[in-house]
């Protein structure tokens, strides 16, 4: 049995690396967590938007099924920073919004006929109580789930256009068990949880749970290293793993680690912990360390594929729409979605400032990858005015645009085969990243819980014990 390892890096300061580093910590690991970003959080990283308020650059909930990371606010002794509020949301389909919170708005739904709509109803609620396992639908698309459940039409006005949203033209491809998921996980709920849909959001945003998790690492003897890319994995003369770090600024260049200037010597560890992409992962990867991966390791990494986020953050002098939510079933807009945060969060928390954000999924190839900002606000323009005729450009006080090229894993029905472990057969080398999560979503609930399993897995594997106690069920 070999002794809990010294020193291990953990690569990515997002949610899933900071919970890792934060679990390590009390195994008595002291971490170095390397981050390529001036900032905390990933995915769920934050921005200062004025006036000492911060929001995430990407829209960000929890559903009160989310019990990792409120099980998380507990222990951290921040439970009171989680706020609960009433949703809603809505179709944007046929010229107009259309409310779609309750099962009342789905009875009222005049794009679909009213025997679509109680076919729809019944379908997700014979699912729900079914008490089938998500296992049971891995080798089926959501596509033929809902046309044999639901009946066509149901798929042609609501389903395909949300899944063609997230997912392209791969949306026909996408696994029922992980549609299964979105539809069954969020109900699993009791009493007045149940009866009305409330979601979570942190006071002040994710921001203070980031910084009293590094306070924690911190307090433990580990160290975050933010502004401080990994640019190098490399196999160490002791057999351990050795860090070759890159130089500050350079989040500037990308996230291809090869186009990174290494800054310093390397620094050896007993293991690493990568929380990356897929691609961003092997291209660390010094050719010697890549040698030791599991057979078909690469080749697992290599068959994910990615769609983009491009999300624009609005600051507006006026509501946009009455809805949190809203999702598009019309082929014509060229964007997925509306998020109006001000509709969730009272504005009073930023002095009656409006917040929307306009939501985007589109392949690594779209060209409105390569939009600019005002690129893209003219691009959306004739869909912002056609969901709201009065919209104007003078609404706009501030903007911002963000980026991610590997937001969302398209899960088809082959995915369950090609994911990667975390364990990557290379002694001393571990990965945890979006790709885990499946059948869930990936968001920052899913995040905590492939933290945890990481940490876990990384110290059993070390010492030769079957199972670790930080490892939530």
């Amino acid at each position: 049995m070999t002794a809990i390892p010294r020193r291990v890096a953990v690569i990515g300061a997002g949610v899933t690396g900071l919970v890792a580093a934060y679990r390590l910590t009390l195994a008595g690991v002291a971490p170095d967590v390397y981050e390529r970003w001036p900032g905390l959080g990933g995915q769920a990283a934050t921005l200062d938007v004025g006036g000492g308020d911060r929001l995430e650059r990407y829209y960000h909930h929890l559903f009160m099924s989310d019990r990792h990371i409120a099980a998380l606010y507990e222990e951290l002794g921040m439970p009171d920073d989680l706020r609960w509020e009433p949703s809603s949301m809505a179709f944007f389909a046929d010229g107009r919004s259309h409310a779609f919170t309750t099962p009342l708005d789905l009875l009222r739904f005049a794009p679909l006929s009213l025997r679509s709509r109680l076919r729809m109803g019944l379908a997700v609620l014979r699912l729900q109580r079914s008490g089938r396992d998500g296992a049971s639908f891995e080798h089926e698309s959501a596509r033929a789930w809902i046309e044999r459940s639901m009946g066509s039409e149901a798929y042609a006005r609501v389903w395909q256009p949300l899944l063609r949203g997230k997912f392209g033209d791969r949306a026909d491809d996408i696994s029922m068990a992980w549609l299964h998921s979105k539809l069954t996980l969020r109900r699993q709920l009791e009493g007045e949880q149940a009866r009305r849909e409330l979601l979570g959001y942190p006071r002040g945003s994710f921001e203070p749970l980031f910084a009293r998790l590094q306070r924690e690492i911190e307090r433990g003897g580990g160290r975050i290293l933010i502004d401080r890319p990994a640019a190098r994995l490399m196999r160490a003369p002791d057999g351990g793993v050795l860090v070759q770090a890159g130089a500050p600024g350079s989040f500037r260049i990308g996230l291809d680690p090869r186009r990174v200037e290494a800054a310093g010597e390397p620094v050896g560890y007993d293991a690493a912990l990568a929380t990356v992409p897929c691609d961003v992962f092997e291209s660390l990867l010094d050719p010697p360390l890549a040698a030791d991966l599991s057979p078909g390791y690469l080749d697992r990494l290599r068959s994910i594929e990615y769609h983009a986020a491009i999300c624009v953050l609005l600051e507006l002098d006026r509501s946009y729409t009455p809805f949190y939510w809203t999702n598009m079933a019309d082929a014509e807009i060229p964007f997925v979605g509306l998020v109006e945060h001000t509709n969730l969060v009272d504005r009073a928390a930023y002095g009656g400032r409006r917040f929307l954000y306009i939501a985007n999924y589109v392949s690594l190839h779209d060209g409105l990858l390569e939009c600019s900002l005002d690129e893209l606000l003219d691009r959306y323009e004739p869909a912002l005015r056609r969901i709201n005729p009065g919209w104007s450009r003078s609404w706009i006080r501030q903007a911002w645009l963000h980026r991610e090229p590997a937001a969302q894993p398209i899960v088809d029905v082959a995915y369950r085969t090609r994911i990667p472990p975390i364990d990557t057969g290379a002694r001393g080398l571990y990965l945890a990243n979006t790709t885990q999560v499946y059948p869930e979503d990936r968001g920052t609930n899913y995040a905590v819980r492939l933290g945890d399993q990481a940490a876990a897995q990384l110290l059993a594997l070390a010492t030769g014990h079957a199972e670790v106690n930080h490892q939530r069920s």
